[in-house]
């Protein structure tokens, strides 16, 4: 079942991206960070008063709290990424590399995971994905800059993944997802400090970017993270990257479509590329047998 809804969760993704890029194009990157984390955590406040979970007894480690922190910078290098290039391209490096951080989680055995070495067996898969990646870019030259922050961003991505679904195994899904908007609305505020940017006014450009956009992707963000708390902990991460992937590619794709109004072959067959060196690599490293359990 829940290898079953990780496609689903891969393209909540997407949509939540998209919609958190164009709220950065409104009212600016940070006010979107601020917003899309207050937005979060007043849903996850409010789903937790319907459904109470109990307490779990026992300290946590900081490391814990570090996913809040490593989801603003996602947050915000994601939202860069989107306005700058095209959906389907920012998911395609993204998704490489939360892919690439999966493969160095599995090898170390990160948090306590059962190790899964690395080895020459990856390549094939992770090169034919690589290729994927470059029918989707064309001429990367000019995007080079926003292809290197979508790299760092899918890594972070992948980080914070892993601590929210730990503090989450350690403190309930809840407790993580709460913990994680909360840490990382401070660490927002904290920059905005820091910074002296002025916030006059940023309400009333919030307001005029539309309830969906100020709205949805903190609402999404909820899901996703709920989401990934029940799914990580039970199936390997890079089982998990790829069944994602298959879904945020797909949307990404889808929308593409929906903002330019043309349909592009060239990322189709791109996405496909890059979901089968990733399908490749499953079966290279697992063995067919349990690459067809695991999915």
């Amino acid at each position: 079942m829940y290898s079953a809804l990780t496609p689903l969760v891969g393209a909540l993704i997407t949509m939540m991206n998209g919609v958190n890029s164009r709220l950065s194009e409104r009212v600016g990157y940070l006010v979107a960070t601020i917003v899309i984390h207050v937005v979060g955590l007043a849903t996850i406040s409010a789903v937790s008063l319907v459904r109470r979970e109990e307490r779990i007894p026992g300290r946590i480690p900081l490391y814990s709290y570090f996913g809040g922190f490593m989801g603003v910078g996602t947050v915000i290098t994601c939202n860069y990424a989107f306005s700058a290039i095209s959906a389907s391209l920012a998911v395609a490096v993204m998704l490489l590399g939360q892919a690439a951080f999966s493969i160095f989680s599995d090898a170390i055995g990160l948090l306590g995971r059962a190790r899964r070495p690395l080895s020459a067996r990856r390549l094939p898969g992770i090169a034919i994905a690589m290729a994927g990646v470059a029918v989707i870019a064309g001429d990367w030259r000019s995007e080079a800059f926003p292809i290197v922050v979508s790299l760092a961003s899918g890594a972070c991505t992948g980080l914070a993944l892993v601590l929210n679904a730990e503090l989450g195994r350690r403190k309930g899904v809840l407790m993580s997802v709460r913990t994680n908007y909360t840490v990382g609305l401070a660490t927002t505020l904290a920059i905005v400090a820091a910074l002296r940017l002025p916030l006059a006014g940023a309400a009333r450009t919030v307001v005029a970017a539309g309830p969906f956009l100020a709205l949805g992707g903190g609402a999404m963000g909820v899901a996703v993270v709920i989401s990934a708390n029940l799914i990580l902990p039970r199936i390997p991460v890079f089982s998990a990257t790829l069944l994602m992937f298959s879904g945020q590619a797909l949307a990404g794709v889808a929308l593409d479509l929906v903002r330019d109004g043309v349909f592009d072959w060239r990322k189709l067959v791109g996405t496909f590329v890059v979901v089968a060196g990733f399908a490749l690599d499953s079966i290279l490293t697992n063995g067919p047998a349990e690459s067809a359990r695991s999915t």
